[in-house]
């Protein structure tokens, strides 16, 4: 019994060219949530980030938390609080910004405070390379004399060289990891950080307020490989129809539709309402 659907964000939950949520997906999200399923997201977005889309699904009004950074924050957003928050320590934080730095690629700083964001150049701002919702960050250009502790950094480059170089300097280090999180980007991440993890983490919570979610109850979709963990692990993986390869082949299953057509709420649609008397 699916007690639980997790969502990943870009390329799963909102479409490619508006970042919106398809109005299906949107319905048959609140659907569920009337049905006395949780529902809530799994992003490599930092958590600030995502109070627009668990606002437009509702989310609040049956669980207050969604997990962000790639797993590594467990974030209540009727309070503004984390009640799980794993970071980079300053040293690692200096010393993968001196990686990315010899790289000369373009970047984004997430720093501890969660409404600010570090770039590193004025073409990062004036393009919003990194889909910024300046409603919620204030992004500034990085100062290197002063460089923030960071949850992660994510490097804009579609070059394979800059990025097997880049995920070869940082596999010597025992406290971070790299992970692809969708074409032409490549974050530096704690080590232990990852969506599964979030989700153990998440579902501790709930258990701690007497909400009881087993890990095989839970229907997880997602599209990229720091989704790989969650959709190997969760008894119902979902990879969307656009999602890698790797990620199809331990998906439970894999939906029709992409998620410009709003591939979950077709897959719901089909594959989960029918069982729940609809």
């Amino acid at each position: 019994m699916i007690k639980m659907v997790i969502c990943d964000i870009d390329g799963t939950l909102i479409r490619n060219v508006d970042k919106e949520i398809p109005g299906a997906n949107v319905a048959a999200l609140k659907k569920l949530q009337e049905k006395g399923i949780l529902v809530t997201l799994a992003t490599g977005r930092v958590p600030g980030a995502l109070r627009k889309y668990a606002q437009e699904l509702n989310i609040t009004k049956n669980i207050n938390y969604v997990i962000g950074a790639n797993g590594g924050a467990v974030y209540n957003i009727a309070n503004n609080t984390f009640a799980y928050d794993e970071k980079a320590t300053l040293e690692d934080t200096k010393w993968a910004m001196e990686l990315v730095k010899e790289l000369g690629a373009d970047f984004y700083l997430a720093p501890i405070a969660e409404n600010l964001a570090y770039v590193s150049s004025q073409y990062v701002l004036d393009n919003n390379l990194f889909y910024f919702d300046y409603k919620f960050l204030t992004a500034k250009i990085i100062d290197w004399n002063n460089i923030p502790q960071m949850r992660k950094v994510v490097v804009a480059t579609s070059d394979h060289e800059k990025q097997n170089w880049l995920r070869q300097q940082v596999a010597v280090s025992e406290t971070l990891r790299t992970e692809k999180t969708g074409y032409g980007y490549i974050e530096i991440i704690p080590k232990n950080v990852n969506k599964w993890e979030g989700i153990i983490r998440l579902l501790e919570i709930l258990r701690g307020e007497g909400i009881d979610i087993a890990t095989d109850e839970i229907l997880c979709f997602g599209d990229q490989m720091n989704d790989y963990e969650m959709i190997k692990n969760a008894k119902y993986g979902v990879a969307l129809s656009n999602a890698t390869a790797e990620l199809k082949e331990v998906a439970w299953k894999v939906t029709a539709l992409d998620n410009n057509n709003a591939g979950i709420a077709d897959f719901l649609e089909k594959e989960i309402f029918p069982h729940l008397g609809e």
